[in-house]
């Protein structure tokens, strides 16, 4: 656990833990109001500087308090076994939490990805049709691959081509995913001709 005087000591002065209403704080120890967001920022700053155990002790503290961040950053950890010992159980009970909370585009993919694992690709799937419903891009253009492939759900051309459409002019996807989107869409097209 992270006390309030070392987040206080860490935090930059904005940050501090204080007994101020925080729009982000929550209730601590000594009744105190912590800035969430920092104590991920904290951890953040730790796991880059290579403390991994004062990184997760901030994204187990966060998570407590419910924040989303620290709770997939700390279901990251556990899934990858970085600075712990692998969970995947453990990673997805706290990505599903973190979607719950709020509909986070990071644990909804996770998930999606820790079904793929499992080969339980029914699952996977469902999981890519909600995050897509979030206007996420990355979603969109894995549930094209799926429909292209044809194993996870019945090959469907036409429903790639929709998804992959709507990959390329979602503002929420990396350049790299919309030019692998763009890509497949070409060779999509070239192949109806």
């Amino acid at each position: 656990m992270i006390d309030a005087a070392a987040v206080q000591s860490t935090c930059p002065q904005g940050d501090r833990v204080s007994d101020t209403r925080a729009a982000a704080g929550h209730t601590g120890e000594g009744g105190l109001m912590i800035d969430t967001s920092a104590l991920f920022r904290i951890g953040d700053a730790a796991e880059e500087a290579g403390n991994l155990a004062h990184a997760l002790k901030a994204f187990e503290r966060g998570a407590a308090l419910g924040n989303v961040e620290c709770l997939c950053r700390l279901a990251y950890l556990f899934d990858t076994g970085t600075g712990v010992e692998a969970d995947k159980a453990t990673a997805m009970r706290l990505y599903q939490r973190a979607w719950r909370k709020e509909r986070n585009v990071v644990a909804g993919l996770n998930i999606a990805i820790l079904y793929r694992e499992r080969k339980d690709w029914r699952t996977m799937f469902r999981w890519f049709q909600r995050v897509s419903n979030t206007g996420d891009g990355s979603s969109q253009l894995d549930m094209a691959k799926c429909y292209l492939r044809g194993r996870e759900v019945q090959r469907d051309v036409q429903a790639a081509v929709r998804c992959l459409a709507a990959a390329e002019s979602s503002v929420f996807i990396s350049e790299y995913e919309r030019e692998l989107a763009r890509r497949l869409l070409r060779k999509l097209r070239i192949r109806s001709v």
